[in-house]
């Protein structure tokens, strides 16, 4: 038999595989494309990065909240997540307010810290958190760190090494080791959760690292981080522990280490989550619904915006039935080849009527969803594949009008440091761009 005869054989193979794999057809046709250019390589490639494994269904109707909304239902189904009704919100904008607010409930701990990054740096803001943690641990506070391999790249190993003598316990989620890479290599815990004494708790885009106070190159960081207190706190509590049994097999128990209730307030939130299992598709599908349902206005921000299908055809459905849809996206973000495939999802948003502002006065590193001024989310996923497809992610719906008003405030204070973009400039971009863009918009289901 001849190597092109073999090459073919393979390659139907592979497509086998990866059609009954990939259901969205230009993610099964990049791969594809890619094992029949380069049979081993792309092979390989795919095994490490594209593989997926089969997941049981959703959780069954049982696991169901009893509320009408149907967004609330479909995060019930997936995650078992139910709406917790008495909460407290502290909105933390960017690093100064988060990093304040974080420290002093650190210093306030007296039972336990639970923390959960995926960048923590060793830097002036991770020592100054590092050091905190150490004292804490050698106060007999129970001191648990998760932080994912790849983005804590910057974690030094002699941090590390004086955490743990203190009595940290530090656990890397997907440690890699030459050459024993796995098809989870590319999967990372994208979270970023601290609980503290059960009681207390962080969410949101703001990780471990000191270019959330002092700014990179691309300028002053702008985010959204949330500082909460109520029974959302005991849903945190519980995921974090999951996420330690399973790197660890231990199964610390969460109601010891969960407060009772301490807030009388009525402010309805929800706790959403993404990772492997019947939650995989959970933030992309509520996102959807969130988006599909509005009656008015939807506001986003994202750092990226290479979003999935169901999620782009949402916010077409939103626009072209007279919903105003404002996406705000960093004027450049630091990924300059990303930047060149969103262009392409771009130019499909404006033709439907969609408005995009291009941020300018930093990066914008923000998670922001608002619906109609009635709901909203916060948290960790970017409009992306990656996030909504493949990472550990977390995310806030909060059902509360105030403080969904507050974030749309927020969401239109930065319109005054963007720069508004119109379809007719759009197409004033060069040929090649355009060219080039639609081409490289073929690789957005493999970043």
């Amino acid at each position: 038999m001849s190597l092109v005869s073999l090459h073919l054989i393979w390659t139907a193979l592979a497509a086998l595989v990866i059609t009954r794999q990939r259901r969205v057809p230009a993610s099964a046709a990049a791969w594809i494309a890619i094992v029949l250019l380069l049979p081993v390589a792309g092979t390989l490639l795919y095994v490490l990065v594209g593989f997926r494994r089969d997941f049981p269904p959703a959780a069954s109707p049982a696991a169901r909240t009893d509320a009408a909304d149907r967004l609330q239902r479909l995060i019930a189904r997936n995650c078992g997540s139910q709406l917790r009704t008495h909460n407290r919100i502290e909105l933390l904008h960017n690093g100064n307010n988060a990093f304040s607010a974080l420290i002093a409930a650190l210093q306030r701990a007296t039972r336990t810290i639970h923390m959960e990054y995926y960048i923590f740096r060793d830097d002036r803001i991770g020592r100054t958190i590092a050091d905190i943690l150490q004292r804490k641990a050698r106060a007999g506070v129970e001191v648990r760190v998760i932080y994912d391999a790849v983005g804590s790249g910057g974690l030094t190993r002699r941090m590390l090494r004086d955490m743990r003598r203190a009595g940290i316990r530090a656990e890397a989620f997907g440690p890699l080791a030459f050459p024993w890479f796995t098809p989870r290599v590319c999967r990372r815990n994208h979270r970023k959760i601290v609980v503290t004494d059960g009681r207390i708790a962080f969410l949101g885009g703001i990780n471990i690292a000191k270019y959330y106070l002092d700014g990179d190159c691309l300028g002053k960081w702008r985010d959204e981080h949330l500082r909460l207190e109520g029974d959302i706190v005991g849903d945190l509590q519980r995921l974090f522990l999951a996420d330690w049994a399973a790197l660890t097999g231990e199964k610390p128990d969460p109601g010891v280490r969960t407060a009772p209730r301490t807030v009388a307030e009525r402010l309805p939130m929800q706790l959403a989550w993404a990772e492997e299992g019947a939650s995989r598709l959970t933030l992309a599908e509520a996102f959807a619904a969130a988006i599909v349902r509005a009656q008015r206005t939807v506001r986003i921000s994202s750092p990226y915006f290479m979003p999935p299908a169901i999620i782009l055809d949402a916010l077409r459905i939103a626009a072209r039935s007279g919903v105003r849809v404002q996406l705000m996206i960093p004027a450049c973000s630091d990924s300059r080849f990303t930047d060149l495939v969103s262009e392409s999802y771009i130019g499909d948003l404006l033709d439907t009527g969609a408005e995009l502002y291009r941020y300018d006065n930093g990066f914008l590193h923000a998670k922001l969803l608002v619906i109609d001024e009635q709901t909203a989310s916060v948290g960790t996923a970017n409009m992306d594949y990656r996030s909504l497809l493949e990472n550990f992610e977390v995310t806030a719906f909060i059902y509360d009008r105030p403080t969904a008003r507050m974030l749309a405030a927020t969401f239109d204070e930065d319109l005054a440091a963007c720069r508004a973009v119109t379809p007719e400039q759009w197409r004033c971009r060069p040929p090649w761009r355009r060219a080039l863009c639609d081409a490289l918009r073929l690789t957005a289901p493999l970043l």
